[in-house]
């Protein structure tokens, strides 16, 4: 049949002018270099042709464009490159992996980002079944008490203007209130995200006079279901005897709950019970299966039981008057807006826009929940150098609401959420798939339990 060519798999899957993006690290080992898939956990080496073929899948090059720079590195036909490449782009691809888009991404020149959330340790003395960081009892790669003071300078001078201190548990660093004192001598606002069992009236003491805000998790009325999902016995009441210290000081507190199909039913009661408590705002964050959640997917609820929770806070917070957080997808429960969003407009959360996440080992990240990204760290760049260059953060500032597929494209909320949470979506393996946490569009959600689990050494 001459004249005729036949398309390979890969372009009917993706098409040579579609542009790839693999976020992962590869590490070298020896010769080959390791792939630590992260919605699995499970590791594959991969040699050095794999090795250039995944770092050319940068956002920026059409996949026409790889396979070109491949050919002139490794003097090869196309078909030749194509028929090797295949297999691992395929599969990557079907694990959520590889991204794939029909443009360039674009690098943004934004003012800097008015609050960052920083980890200031890996270490915690719980073992949280949701923890996104899968935090532990030990850590050895925390940034010194040098690089954390650097750190905050350029911030501060760069115009970050508040640091949201977490964890791990935060206040497992011996120099917790030092960094503190350090960020609020620079003007900047101060916000600790911490399981409040360390917190002593010293503690409080000391946040109160730097003005401080928290975020204390609590996951039930029953101390029981909290210390079992926290796998310390007595956390519960150490975590109520810190909220009281705070309370005591006026330090704000905003009471946050991670609802799973273990302690849903006793949200109605535990927000009473923040009311009663006297802390400031109440906050339901859902569970996500990702780092040590990914080991209790089913504590994971429906869409359907989420919609019923809210539902169920929205009137009770009529009844007793505590503030609630913005919940996700309650704006279903007004009339959607007039008009729809422009396909051009941004999609998701603000990650990488307006805040960021700094990880315990200094890598700069949308949000915890991609942890295994390949990275900028603040220990080889300015945190201003790497809010403008770095590559994974402007490829989020460049996703934009005509990338999300199924169901959010015909609804008539999608300007007011935009997509929500794209590391939900991520944690399910398919980042671009309609909202998997969505009661509107659930019937698109492919959840990653239905995924292979097996990711194949590949040769190319």
């Amino acid at each position: 049949m001459a004249g005729v060519r036949l398309r390979s798999p890969v372009q009917e899957q993706m098409g040579l002018e579609s542009v790839p993006y693999f976020p992962l690290k590869l590490v070298q080992e020896r010769e080959a270099w390791l792939l630590v898939n992260p919605l699995t956990g499970v590791s594959s080496e991969i040699n050095g042709p794999a090795y250039s073929l995944l770092r050319l899948c940068d956002g920026y090059r059409t996949l026409a464009e790889v396979i070109e720079e491949l050919q002139r590195s490794y003097q090869s036909e196309r078909s030749d490159i194509l028929a090797v490449a295949e297999p691992l782009l395929r599969m990557l691809s079907d694990q959520g992996v590889l991204w794939q888009l029909r443009r360039r991404m674009n690098w943004w020149r934004l003012p800097p980002p008015v609050a960052v959330l920083w980890d200031l340790t890996g270490r915690c003395n719980l073992r949280c079944r949701h923890c996104v960081v899968g935090s532990t009892s030990s850590c050895s790669d925390d940034l010194t008490p040098e690089e954390c003071q650097r750190l905050v300078d350029e911030m501060a001078g760069f115009g970050v203007q508040q640091l949201i201190l977490s964890g791990g548990e935060p206040l497992l660093r011996p120099d917790f209130l030092d960094i503190g004192r350090h960020a609020v001598s620079h003007k900047l606002s101060l916000q600790v995200a911490t399981n409040a069992t360390l917190v002593t009236a010293k503690v409080a003491a000391a946040l109160g006079e730097f003005g401080a805000a928290a975020q204390v998790s609590l996951d039930a009325a029953d101390p029981v279901t909290h210390d079992d999902f926290r796998q310390v016995q007595g956390a519960w009441r150490r975590a109520t005897r810190g909220i009281r210290h705070l309370l005591a000081v006026k330090v704000p507190i905003t009471l946050a709950a991670t609802v799973t199909t273990a302690n849903i039913e006793q949200i109605l009661d535990l927000y009473r019970m923040a009311a009663d408590l006297g802390v400031t705002t109440f906050r339901i964050l859902p569970f996500v299966p990702y780092g040590r959640g990914g080991q209790y997917r089913a504590l994971e609820v429906s869409p359907e039981q989420m919609r019923h929770l809210t539902e169920e806070l929205n009137i009770l917070r009529g009844e007793v008057g505590l503030p609630i957080a913005p919940m996700e997808f309650e704006c279903t429960f007004r009339p959607p807006p007039p008009s729809q969003p422009d396909p051009l407009t941004h999609v998701g959360c603000d990650g990488g826009i307006a805040y960021c996440t700094i990880n315990s080992k200094g890598e700069v990240l949308p949000c915890n929940f991609f942890s295994g990204a390949e990275a900028e760290n603040v220990r080889e760049h300015s945190f201003e150098w790497i809010w403008h260059n770095s590559r994974f953060l402007n490829y989020f500032r460049s996703l934009v609401v005509d990338d999300i597929q199924g169901a959010c494209q015909s609804c008539g909320w999608l300007s007011a959420c935009r997509g929500s949470c794209l590391a939900a979506n991520f944690a399910h393996g398919d980042i671009f798939q309609s909202n998997c946490h969505c009661w509107l569009a659930t019937s698109n959600c492919e959840r990653s339990s239905d995924r292979s689990d097996s990711l194949s050494t590949v040769i190319c």
